[in-house]
């Protein structure tokens, strides 16, 4: 009767320690898997970081161009994207741009029969002798 009681003892205690090996493994790979979660999300933060500068270094090249260009259109085209994204681009790095209107310049114009306004110190004559027999 002690035998088979030791014996039933021997194989619980084994049970036990398969038990107790499982669940040490089991906790392994769940620390594991936690540590390569906790990699990921950082890996996932930094793509975002470096992904906003890329879209914020992209929208402000593109106003730069915008501006030179005169409108978010024309350089859309010039980048090769839609006006509609480079639109969206802009306003997500907060940006605006000031392009240029089609508006009359603050330049006088000639009117036509008003004396030229260089001075005759500037003109020069011409030098042909048929013109200047004329």
């Amino acid at each position: 009767m002690e035998t088979r009681r030791a014996e039933e003892r021997a194989k619980l205690e084994r049970r036990l320690e398969a038990e107790l090996r499982v669940m040490e493994a089991n906790e392994a790979n769940i620390a594991e898997f936690l540590q390569a979660d906790s990699e990921l999300a950082a890996a996932e933060a930094e793509l975002r970081v470096i992904t906003e500068r890329s879209a914020k270094a992209k929208a402000t090249a593109l106003a730069a161009i915008a501006e030179r260009v005169g409108s978010v259109s024309g350089a859309a085209d010039l980048v090769e994207i839609s006006a509609a994204k480079a639109k969206t681009l802009l306003r997500e790095a907060g940006l605006s741009v000031g392009t240029k209107k089609a508006t009359p310049s603050p330049e006088p114009t000639p009117t036509p029969g008003a004396p030229d306004a260089t001075t005759d110190e500037t003109r020069t004559e011409p030098s042909d002798p048929a013109v200047m027999s004329a």
